[in-house]
């Protein structure tokens, strides 16, 4: 009996054994197959596990160490499992073999990087060179590792010798748990865009998510500054469901430039401000978005010259800076590369123009980087040749990457984004006050437009600023929609006439801005009074106006020591009431109620055909139509996909002709009634954590890709409204081993488009 309960137990050791093998070998697979495909933030929870139960294991401790230096935040993470991989490493690596325990040659490159990064700057180029005495010059990281050392050498150059700044977090209301990163502000510091990976207010995105890292799509947010305090962030309505990246803004503040991924194609679109709102993103044109990818962008103050990044052909290796004239007739030129002194064989990144129209920051894995990206300047002569660049030093520039940096118009602090422990999440924004940089001789034209008796700020203000030095041509700029503020950059040495008109009025006045004018602090340049238009008497004082009242008493003193101004105004304004006048406000004030209640009438009719359950309707308020139909019936289109598949064809003939039908129909019945049905087989999802989320991933995706055609087609926004999207799991359950029968499964996986 014994020797049979010994073969019993035996017996069921070895199945226990053979299991753990079974399983070791599917999760070694699986985490391999994700590095193959570049998501390895994905892959190092499955290595971390895999590497707890066998911690001896020096394949897999190279693999989360690999993980690790490719991760966003947690590249130091990386040094202690490196140390542990290169103990035993071997030539012949086999990297798909699950039975593989030593480590490749490579670990020495990984090791090497990881003390880079956490600046033990000897033992990485000590392992550098070690490295580099166990390969061949055929190797795919030979050419590198002369690269890194040198940046070793740099770092300690840099460290030894560091720049004097203070850093500061946003704060916890504009930064979050999830990353929070690429600002980009005003000229005035006054309004702050980023990028947010966060849930939104209202939760719509609480489900939809990027299958490559498994976290929320990006946002484009804005916030306000009043007297230091930055108001809660609102998301900007150019968002959808995909990513949408901040990139930069024009110095007037009316052009905003966004990174959108465009399924792997990555392009730079611009959105204007259009009566106080962003409009609808487009592709900037010329040759500026090709097949290639496009990263960032930024346009000179006076808007004759386009900046931006492209890894396209024939560049002088990786990512390039490109530059396009403005022509004529407002459309771009060709672009053409900077050449030498500003790109390099490495990539470069992040460029920005400073409103001097001269100072370029960009970041460079090349030039004399410490690591990574590095944040680099480069000044513009009279003759249009730029400057050998300039590091700006340790700690503004790390031994990781750094990239999308802004300064303020003064030159003296900078805006970025960084992983910190004592930051709010995973990446938060920070400012930097630059001590010892000098200023820009620059000067910051503020004020607020107003009408007396009006509450707000008129939607048709304009200001023009004409150089009379330079007989320059009149450039245009419009107050911010919140409370009419208004920045503009003037240079000194100049004479400027500045013209104000809003509501029927016009202010004019001449302002002299010596050559040896200094840029004073941001609202300690000049503060106009305030532009107001009509009686003062009747003004209507709120928080905001109060607010810039004092800033400009405040101001009033720097205004005399900084600048010559000559006020040859001429103001609009009685002393006394005008009965004619106001006879005819009381008219005005009588037909606008007219148009409103019309407006309300309309909108009754309207909402009887429109509803959008998604609350993205101005009419979410009404009962969803059940039975909406047309005399141009149904369109549809039906699309099935491969495992795991959730993107729609947008090039198929049968899509573009719904499309387009759909975009005809609209001209005729002025709305579109979109209803979306997905489904997701029973077959067990790799990349979603369950098959109704894939369902669910299914249907947004269409709903954000038809948003998108629809628009290109000249639809209007308001016009497009979807019923709430149907979502399923369906088809008999799944046998393992049987993913292969598509002609059993692939049938359950579709999204189904009707639209009436």
């Amino acid at each position: 009996m014994k020797k049979i309960a010994l073969i019993i137990t035996f017996t069921l050791a070895l199945v226990s054994l053979n299991a753990q093998e079974e399983t070791f070998r599917q999760s070694f697979l699986e985490a391999n197959t994700l590095m193959e495909e570049n998501q390895y933030n994905v892959a190092l929870p499955i290595w971390l596990k895999l590497q707890a139960e066998q911690p001896a294991n020096f394949n897999v401790n190279y693999k989360v160490g690999v993980c690790y230096i490719h991760s966003a935040n947690d590249k130091r993470k990386a040094l202690d499992y490196l140390v542990k991989a290169v103990q035993n490493t071997t030539k012949n690596y086999d990297p798909f073999s699950s039975s593989e325990k030593k480590s490749p040659i490579e670990s020495y490159f990984y090791l090497a990087r990881a003390y880079h990064i956490n600046y033990e700057l000897d033992n990485g180029m000590l392992n550098y060179n070690s490295f580099k005495q166990k390969i061949s010059k055929k190797h795919y990281l030979f050419n590198e590792v002369d690269h890194h050392i040198e940046q070793c050498k740099n770092a300690k150059i840099a460290v030894a010798n560091p720049v004097n700044i203070k850093v500061s977090n946003m704060g916890r209301l504009i930064n979050s748990a999830a990353g929070d990163y690429s600002p980009v502000l005003s000229v005035d510091e006054s309004t702050i865009y980023f990028t947010s990976r966060r849930i939104r207010k209202d939760s719509s995105n609480y489900y939809i998510k990027d299958v490559s890292d498994g976290k929320h799509y990006e946002d484009i947010y804005v916030s306000y500054n009043y007297d230091g305090v930055w108001t809660e962030p609102e998301l900007l309505g150019i968002n959808t469901e995909g990513h949408e990246a901040t990139v930069n803004i024009s110095t007037d503040g009316q052009t905003l430039f966004i990174y959108k991924d465009d399924n792997g194609d990555g392009n730079i679109y611009v959105s204007e401000q259009e009566d106080g709102e962003w409009s609808i993103p487009k592709k900037l044109g010329s040759d500026i978005n090709l097949e290639s990818r496009e990263t960032h962008a930024h346009i000179s103050p006076d808007g004759n010259f386009l900046y931006f990044v492209s890894d396209r052909k024939k560049g002088m290796g990786g990512q390039d800076i490109y530059m396009c004239k403005k022509l004529p007739n407002g459309e771009w030129a060709k672009a053409q590369n900077l050449g030498d002194v500003i790109n390099t064989p490495y990539d470069e990144d992040g460029v920005f123009i400073h409103p001097d129209g001269k100072t370029m920051y960009f970041s460079s894995k090349g030039h004399s980087s410490i690591g990574g990206f590095d944040i680099f300047y480069s000044i513009k002569d009279d003759a249009g040749n730029w400057s050998k660049p300039v590091n700006m030093g340790y700690p503004v520039n790390s031994t990781e990457d750094d990239v999308f940096f802004v300064t303020s118009a003064d030159g003296k602090r900078g805006y970025y984004s960084s992983f910190q422990d004592k930051g709010y999440g995973e990446k938060d924004i920070y400012k930097i006050s630059l001590e010892d940089a000098d200023a820009k001789p620059l000067t910051l034209l503020t004020a607020f437009i107003r009408i007396a008796g009006q509450e707000g700020f008129p939607s048709d203000a304009l200001i023009t600023v004409t150089n009379n030095e330079t007989d320059e041509r009149e450039r245009i700029y419009k107050p911010r929609k919140k409370d009419g503020k208004f920045s503009i950059i003037l240079e000194p040495g100049n004479d400027y006439h500045i013209v104000y008109t809003a509501a029927g009025f016009t202010q004019e006045e001449d302002l002299y801005i010596p050559p040896i004018s200094a840029y004073q602090e941001i609202n300690r340049g000049i503060d106009l009074d305030d532009v107001i238009f009509g009686n003062p008497e009747d003004t209507i004082v709120n928080n905001t106006t109060n607010n810039s009242t004092a800033n400009n008493n405040n101001s009033s003193t720097s205004n005399n020591n900084t600048t010559t101004n000559t006020n040859t105004s001429n103001n609009n304004t009685n002393t006394e009431p005008n009965p004619e006048v106001e006879k005819l406000k009381e008219m005005v004030e009588a037909l606008k109620k007219e148009v409103e209640a019309l407006k309300k009438e309309l909108e009754k009719k309207a909402v009887a055909v429109a509803v959008d359950t998604t609350n993205n309707s101005p009419y979410n308020d009404i009962e969803n139509p059940t039975n909406v139909t047309t005399e141009l019936g149904e369109v549809s289109y039906a699309q099935y996909f491969k495992y795991n598949k959730n993107k729609l064809d947008r090039e198929h003939p049968d899509y573009k002709k719904m499309i387009s039908e759909a975009a005809l129909k609209c001209k005729t019945t002025r709305r579109l009634v979109i209803e979306i049905s997905s489904s997701a087989s029973k077959v067990p999802s790799k990349t979603f954590k369950t098959n109704e989320a894939l369902a669910r991933k299914r249907g947004y995706d269409a709903k954000r890709d038809i948003t998108t055609s629809l628009l290109e087609k000249g639809v209007s926004i308001n016009a497009i409204l979807f019923k709430e999207i149907s979502t399923s799991v369906n088809g008999p359950d799944y046998g393992f081993g049987k993913i292969q029968n598509t002609d059993v499964y692939e049938k359950y996986q579709y999204v189904i488009i009707k639209i009436k």
